[in-house]
C-alpha cells in the first residue's frame, strides 16, 4: 500500500511540473508573439508609409504591434539587422543583395517603391556632363547598389570605372565631399541632393534614367516570418493602408511626417519616387526578364557583386523574395 501510494504521489508531482512547464511555455510563446516588431527605416521617402500607420493607428487597426525605429544611418540598420537587433528592415533590393552572404535568412515581403531620379550623381559646379567625369573622383557606396548605379551611369556615357576613381562615401557625406573639393561627384538621394544643389552642385544623372535599378523593400527574417506570418500580414495591410490614406490626406500626411522627423514641411516630397501599390508589388514579384521583375533586379545586383568579389556564390533569389504576404491580401 505504502509502495502504491508514494507511486501515486510520484505520478502526480511529475503532471504537475509537466501542466506547469507546458503553461509557463506557452505564456513565453504568447508573450513572445505578443512583443512589437522593430523594424527600422531611414529618410527615404518610400519608407514614409511606416510613419503614418504608426501615427494613425493603422497597425493597431490590423491588429500587429510595431515598433518603427528610425535610424540615420542605412548601412547600420543593415549592420544591426544582419546582427538580429531588428526584426525588419527597410532597404533596397541592391544594398539587401549585399549582405545576403551574411544574412541567408532575409526575406522581401513586399516592395516599397522604385527610386524614378530619387537618386543622382551630382558634380562640382565646373562639371558639365557625364562625360567631362573622365579622370575625376567620384563618390559612391563601394559594394553597395551605388556602385552599380555609377557604373551604369559610365557605360551609358562610353566610359568605365577605369576611367574614373571611385571614393568610398556613404550618401549622406556627398555634400560636405563636394564643397569641400576632394571629390568631383558623388552619388546620393534626397534629402541630400536638395541640400548639395542648394549648395552649388550640378545634377549630372539621374535614376530616370535607369527605370526599375533602384526598387526599395521591406525585409523580415525568416524566423520571424515562420512564428508570426499573422502579424507579417496584418503589417503589409497596414503598409498599404497607410499609402492609400497619404494619396488621399497628401497635406495631413506630410506634416505628420515633418513633424515626427523633425523636418521642414518642404522636404517631405514624393518627386522622384513611384510608391507601389499591391497591384505594383504583384507585378515586380512575378519572375521576369526585365528591371520590372524584382527577381530579375536582384540578379543583376547578385551578379554584379560576385563580379566585383562582394559575394562568394549565388544567392538563391527565389527563396529570397517572398510574395505569398502580398497575394494573400484582399
Amino acid at each position: 500500500m505504502k509502495y502504491r501510494f508514494f507511486r501515486f504521489v510520484c505520478l502526480f508531482l511529475v503532471s504537475l511540473l509537466l501542466v506547469t512547464a507546458c503553461n509557463g511555455t506557452k505564456t513565453l510563446t504568447s508573450h513572445r508573439e505578443s512583443a512589437p516588431l522593430r523594424v527600422t527605416y531611414i529618410q527615404w521617402p518610400g519608407f514614409f508609409p511606416m510613419i503614418i500607420a504608426q501615427e494613425k493607428g493603422f497597425f493597431t487597426q490590423q491588429g500587429v504591434k510595431v515598433e518603427p525605429v528610425y535610424v540615420e544611418n542605412y548601412i547600420t540598420s543593415l549592420s544591426d539587422f544582419s546582427a538580429g537587433k531588428y526584426d525588419g528592415v527597410t532597404t533596397s533590393i541592391g544594398s539587401l543583395m549585399s549582405i545576403i552572404g551574411k544574412t541567408p535568412d532575409a526575406r522581401v515581403v513586399l516592395v516599397t517603391d522604385q527610386s524614378a531620379g530619387g537618386d543622382a550623381v551630382l558634380g562640382q559646379p565646373n562639371i558639365q556632363n557625364v562625360a567631362d567625369l573622365k579622370g575625376k573622383r567620384i563618390g559612391t557606396k563601394i559594394g553597395d547598389f551605388g556602385e552599380l548605379f555609377v557604373t551604369t551611369m559610365l557605360e551609358k556615357y562610353g566610359l568605365t570605372t577605369d576611367d574614373v576613381t571611385l571614393v568610398n562615401t556613404e550618401a549622406e557625406a556627398i555634400p560636405a565631399r563636394l564643397q569641400r573639393g576632394d571629390i568631383q561627384a558623388g552619388q546620393t538621394w534626397n534629402p541630400y541632393i536638395s541640400k548639395a544643389v542648394k549648395a552649388g552642385a550640378k545634377v549630372l544623372f539621374t535614376s530616370n534614367e535607369t527605370p526599375g535599378l533602384i526598387p526599395s523593400v521591406i525585409v523580415f527574417d525568416n524566423k520571424v516570418l515562420s512564428n508570426r506570418p499573422n502579424d507579417i500580414q496584418a503589417f503589409s495591410r497596414a503598409w498599404f493602408q497607410a499609402i492609400d490614406y497619404w494619396q488621399s490626406n497628401p497635406e495631413e500626411s506630410n506634416t505628420l511626417i515633418s513633424k515626427k522627423l523633425k523636418i521642414k514641411l518642404e522636404e517631405v516630397s514624393l518627386d522622384g519616387i513611384d510608391l507601389f501599390s499591391r497591384q505594383d508589388n504583384l507585378k515586380a514579384m512575378t519572375p521576369g526578364t526585365t528591371t520590372e521583375s524584382l527577381y530579375y533586379t536582384a540578379k543583376l545586383y547578385a551578379d554584379f557583386y560576385i563580379r566585383t568579389g562582394g559575394l562568394s556564390a549565388a544567392p538563391d533569389i527565389q527563396k529570397i523574395i517572398d510574395s505569398s504576404f502580398v497575394q494573400q491580401l484582399k
